[in-house]
């Protein structure tokens, strides 16, 4: 009880440190953000909220992107250009919604991630430090707080269910957007199974059953070791696995009460398919407002083979939009 009260306290100081503190804030050229700063002794928080000519009160919308290391904006040519995805987002929110929109742990402006990175990126860091930034504008920030919004594409799914959890009622909506539903671990699983994944000459294993067991091995190996921030599967630490796959958008988003919508690409080829109608079963038999909307034909980025003339990513965050200003 003792240690719960002191770490309650703690957490508590830390948050009051985080608003005492006063954001270094930039303009950026020809971007339609503010980029915040804000130090502390282990890390710079960064993130990025869009800049709007309406006086009013809007809603917040949080976007959260998917694996990787490097920043929202990248250098191309002598010219800033945005990363990511989230450019869409803004594009479509305009002047109805402030858009936010965060780096992770150990990742700079114009950056890729830090030797640190690492050692800084795991699930509790990560949605630690979204849920930071998004604290930190609802106090600074002129928004209207009846209404915000967390979506998260592909790892972002798992991240942006877990800031609802800890957010609870702050966070109205929570969308997830070809994000799992399961643990990664069925995705991981069931393309092993039919050779999406784990099929190549390098891998040298030609049958279902050897595959399924790489998998298993693998992570039988980071259960081993979960808080290794030097060997790597697939380019990411152990930490990162073992945060992230020992729970689930549907363990999280059961602690969460607020509106969930999924969207899923029925063609994904890194998020198995069936994974958003087990979440949506499986939260709809909680008593949970969800919705599912399947998306035929459209990949992991929600491009549609037979629709190539359609903006599938614009799509889905049209969407989004749409159901959040319901």
């Amino acid at each position: 009880m003792h240690i719960k009260i002191k770490t309650l306290i703690f957490c508590l100081l830390a948050v009051s440190s985080l608003y005492a503190q006063k954001a270094k804030i930039e303009y950026l050229p020809d971007l339609p953000y503010d980029k915040y700063e804000i130090q502390n002794k282990k890390d710079t928080l960064t993130f990025y909220l869009s800049v709007t000519a309406s006086k009013e009160k809007l809603p917040l919308v949080v976007y959260v992107q998917g694996s990787g290391k490097n920043s929202l904006f990248a250098m191309r040519n002598g010219k800033v250009v945005p990363t990511n995805g989230h450019s869409s987002w803004y594009t479509v929110a305009q002047e109805k919604f402030k858009v936010l929109i965060i780096e992770k742990p150990g990742v700079k402006y114009l950056q890729d991630g830090s030797k640190n990175f690492d050692k800084k990126f795991s699930l509790e860091n990560w949605s630690n430090t979204i849920t930071n930034a998004i604290n930190y504008v609802l106090k600074k920030e002129y928004i209207d707080n009846r209404k915000i919004l967390i979506a998260g594409h592909s790892e972002g799914g798992i991240v942006v269910s877990r800031v609802a959890a800890l957010m609870k009622d702050t966070v109205s909506h929570v969308a997830i957007l070809a994000g799992e539903g399961p643990s990664q671990l069925y995705s991981l699983y069931k393309f092993a199974e039919d050779g999406t994944f784990f099929n190549t000459e390098e891998h040298n294993m030609p049958l279902p059953e050897q595959r399924i067991d790489y998998v298993k091995n693998t992570w039988n190996d980071i259960l081993s070791d979960p808080n290794n921030t030097t060997k790597n599967f697939w380019g990411f630490s152990y930490l990162r696995w073992s945060s992230m796959l020992k729970t689930s958008v549907i363990d999280e988003l059961e602690k969460y009460n607020g509106k969930i919508l999924l969207l899923q690409g029925t063609a994904d080829k890194a998020v198995y398919p069936e994974s958003a109608t087990i979440a949506y079963t499986t939260l709809l038999s909680k008593g949970k407002n969800i919705r599912l909307e399947l998306i035929n034909n459209a990949d992991h980025s929600f491009n549609i083979s037979d629709q190539p003339q359609t903006d599938g990513w614009r799509m889905v965050i049209e969407k989004t939009l749409q159901w959040f200003n319901q």
